[in-house]
């Protein structure tokens, strides 16, 4: 053994040690490079471990992220929301008025645990989750093994996979109706399953569930109607093999499911199997197994036996009230619309809804009422039809669903909504919002601007329609004739489709008007470009809803909300699930809801809706504001107007069951009438007031012409149809400049004797004797009018005009002229 020697390295050489001349001794060149390259691995060993920590590290934080991430997005579905009661449903109005109860059983047939056989529970629990009372919502024992298993056959090619879901999972899945293939569901399933057994939602409530929500192929849900569709009976009626049976179906409905010979044979072997596992867990005798296997089981399949008939004798308003509340528990709750459905007929819930009854009472009262609904269309009567129409009524400071009628005559069953389900033509109703309120907003049009409203062919270039019809008067008003220079105030007053069309195309555009639209409700970006929308011909139509809400934006500040039923629905221990806090949305200015509100005051006092009166119980008169909407052939007519107080949409017209029936001139006016019976019953208590107490700040008024929307002048108090003169609102920098006058009137002289072709006056000339030669007030248009075809008619204000180069051929040693017997507008 060698020593060390006062810190001096020793070397052997020989048999002697010397220090100072020793030399190592060389390896073997094989030897050296051996533990060189074992070197070079072991480094390359320890980068590799290194990494592979680090990249095991990264993977499972990522991967403990992506789980979080996919745990704190589970959609929040609680035990309370789950859990069952024999309460029953009850719905409120505003006042706490019980307006309707809902019953167990009336949504589908629905079994109660006591009610479900002993056999059949056993017989999931046996196939399904034979650990099902013992775990806590995921048997981890049997995930495990499911996983792996599934994993070895992956890797196999055979893609076997083994199912690891317990029934409480299973449940999940069914309620929520997420059946995806994914990790992130399988995740949040299993999520779901563990926090609802912690929050104690019992195994009995877990397997009622379960058992009334599993599917059985196609449309058949539930034990009860799988019962009477398969077997043709109760399901408390099966016998021990026709519940193993039964049980067998819910793996794979379409193989097991006993609709044909083949399946039949899979469903008795599979029921077997159960029956097997069932005598293995210990849950029948050997004596029940047996006699269970000796047992034809008798299939009676009968699809039709498992429909359940709807009957809903609910209100319209309580329908919607349902519907409402089903689709925001499945938003909110992640759950699907028939688990929602379950919650609200099987929970004992309470709903407070935004019914106003003194509202509902008064559409109840109107809408039953036969002298609203005449029988006067022949071609109806011959179709086998009666009159229908439809209305809402919504306050337009909230967005809230005061009340709503579906369709004339007393409801009975469930029956078609027309107040929220059909979908119609708006006609003119749609212009205020498509037109002219985003116009005015953006600063485009005015209330004065004025538009030649003469004949156009805006279909010259559509060549999606014969060339033959591309020619002709296209869009036309009603009175199937063209009124010259109109401001846009008179163009809504009078509907006038000529002018909405060249406003839509040339100032506010589809792009803009097509946005406001949205903006309320209405997204119609399918249309963009289609002149015909400026007269409501939509492809997707509305609904007297959507028009109600939509119109709020002229009623309250410019605001749009949304529409809603009820404001709260809380569980059966007073815990509230649900709460709508609406929220408002700012599409105009409040001087725009402003100028639009007083323009649509004038459809009421002097334009297509005049006539229309709402008076409370003291005789006074209450504002109102709206405006009409007729469709192609007067299919469709509508009145959307409000108070101070409400917003409302009347539709009136024909279900067109067999052939679109065009209303007569009888009922045309229909749908005014209902709006005005209706409002005048639910103001009758109420005051008098005006839409606003104050015009709103920025809004600046000026006395203008009504042919030029300019600064008015004396001439435009001459002009022989009587002054032209308005004084009309402005949002404060759109009025015109203080220089900016009319420039349509002017004076000229004219002979009284001589007359053009349509009988106007020609300019006088130096011969015509004085007593012949008047000063009279012409119009001279901004853009001269030319007919595009010789047959194409004149504007109404054309006979105001003259030709300026022409005098008369009267005087001066010219002939007489035959055209002095024209009958002259003057």
């Amino acid at each position: 053994m060698l020593r060390k020697n006062k810190g001096k390295k020793l070397f052997k050489t020989g048999n002697k040690l010397n220090p100072e001349t020793a030399v190592p001794k060389k390896r073997h060149q094989a030897v050296a490079g051996l533990l060189y390259a074992l070197r070079v691995l072991g480094g390359a060993l320890k980068l590799i471990l290194i990494v592979l920590i680090l990249v095991g590290s990264i993977v499972g934080g990522l991967g403990a992220g992506l789980i979080y991430g996919y745990i704190v997005t589970t959609p929040e579905l609680s035990a309370s929301d789950l859990q069952l009661t024999k309460f029953n449903t009850f719905i409120y109005d505003i006042e706490g008025n019980v307006i309707a109860e809902l019953k167990r059983n009336e949504n589908r047939v629905w079994i109660d645990y006591v009610d479900i056989p002993k056999n059949l529970i056993n017989a999931y629990i046996a196939v399904e989750d034979k650990r099902f009372w013992e775990h806590k919502g995921v048997d981890f024992k049997r995930f495990i093994y499911a996983a792996f298993y599934s994993a070895k056959s992956y890797l196999r090619g055979e893609h076997t996979f083994q199912g690891g879901s317990t029934i409480t999972q299973q449940m999940v899945k069914n309620l929520t109706g997420a059946d995806d293939v994914t990790i992130k569901r399988k995740i949040q399933e299993m999520w779901q399953a563990l926090k609802l057994e912690r929050e104690g939602l019992s195994k009995e409530d877990i397997l009622t569930r379960y058992l009334n929500t599993i599917p059985f192929g196609g449309t058949i849900y539930g034990i009860e109607t799988a019962a009477r569709v398969y077997y043709g009976k109760d399901v408390r009626e099966l016998s021990l093999a026709e519940c193993a049976s039964l049980a067998g179906i819910t793996q794979w409905p379409s193989k097991y499911a006993p609709v044909n010979e083949e399946n039949k044979k899979n469903n008795i072997e599979r029921a077997h199997m159960i029956l097997g596992l069932m005598l293995e867990q210990g849950m029948i005798t050997e004596a029940e197994y047996e006699q269970a296997m000796q047992e034809e089981i008798q299939f009676n399949y009968n699809p039709s036996a498992g429909k359940v008939t709807k009957n809903s004798n609910q209100s319209y308003f309580v329908d919607e009230v349902v519907k409402a509340v089903i689709k925001d528990l499945s938003g909110q709750k992640g759950i699907s619309a028939q688990a929602a459905e379950d919650m609200i007929y099987n929970s004992g819930l309470k709903i407070y809804t935004t019914m106003d009854p003194k509202v509902q009472k008064a559409l109840d009262e109107v809408f039953t009422d036969d002298t609203y609904f005449p029988q006067v269309n022949e071609e109806a009567k011959k179709r086998g039809e009666t009159p229908q129409a439809a209305m809402v009524v919504i306050d337009p400071e909230t967005g809230a669903v005061r009340g709503l009628y579906g369709g004339y005559g007393e409801k009975k069953g469930s029956v078609f909504n027309r107040a929220t389900q059909m979908k119609r033509s708006p006609g003119s109703s749609i212009k205020p919002l498509l037109v002219y309120a985003p116009g005015i907003e953006t600063g485009r049009i005015t209330a004065a601007t004025v538009i030649d409203d003469v004949p156009q062919h805006m279909l010259l270039n559509d060549t999606s329609i014969p060339e033959k019809q591309r020619t002709r008067l296209y869009p036309q008003n009603v009175e199937r004739k063209n009124f010259g220079l109109t401001t846009i105030r008179e163009a809504v007053a009078q509907s006038r489709n000529v002018i909405a069309a060249l406003v839509l195309r040339d100032y506010t555009t589809f792009k803009v008007g097509l946005t406001y639209l949205e903006k309320v409700g209405l997204p119609r970006w399918e249309d963009e470009g289609k002149i015909s929308i400026a007269m409501g011909g939509f492809t997707n139509q509305m609904s007297p809803l959507e028009m109600a809400s939509a119109f709020t934006v002229f009623a309250y500040k410019g605001v749009y909300w949304e529409p809603y039923f009820y404001t709260k629905v809380e569980d059966v221990n007073g815990n509230v699930i649900l709460e709508k806090n609406p929220k408002g949305t700012k599409v105009y200015s409040e001087q725009t809801a402003f100028i639009m509100n007083d323009i649509l005051q004038d459809v009421v006092t002097e334009g297509t809706a005049a006539g229309l009166v709402v008076k409370n119980g003291k005789g006074q008169t209450i504002p109102v504001a709206g405006k009409t909407g007729t469709s192609d052939n007067n299919i469709d007519r509508w009145f959307c107007g409000m108070t101070p107080y409400y917003v409302a949409a009347t539709w009136y017209g024909y279900d067109n069951k067999e052939v679109p029936i065009s209303m007569v001139s009888a009922e045309s006016a229909n749908a005014r009438k209902i709006w005005q019976a209706v409002m005048t019953k639910i103001h009758e208590k109420l005051d008098a007031v005006p839409f606003y107490s104050s015009v709103p700040p920025k809004i600046v008024t000026r006395q203008i012409c009504k042919d030029s929307g300019k600064l008015a002048t004396d001439l435009c108090r001459q002009d022989p149809r009587g002054s032209r003169v308005v004084e009309e609102y402005f949002i404060e920098g759109t009025e015109p400049d203080y220089g900016d006058k009319c420039d349509v009137h002017y004076k000229a002289k004219v002979c009284t004797l001589c007359k053009d072709e349509f009988g106007r006056p020609m300019l006088a000339n130096e011969y015509c004797p004085p007593e012949t030669v008047v000063e009279r007030v012409f119009i001279r248009r901004p853009v001269e009018y030319k007919p595009m075809f010789p047959s194409d008619p004149y504007p109404a204000d054309w006979y105001y005009e003259i030709y300026e180069g022409e005098y008369c051929t009267i005087h001066g040693g010219a002939s007489a002229n035959s055209k002095t017997e024209n009958i002259s507008p003057y």
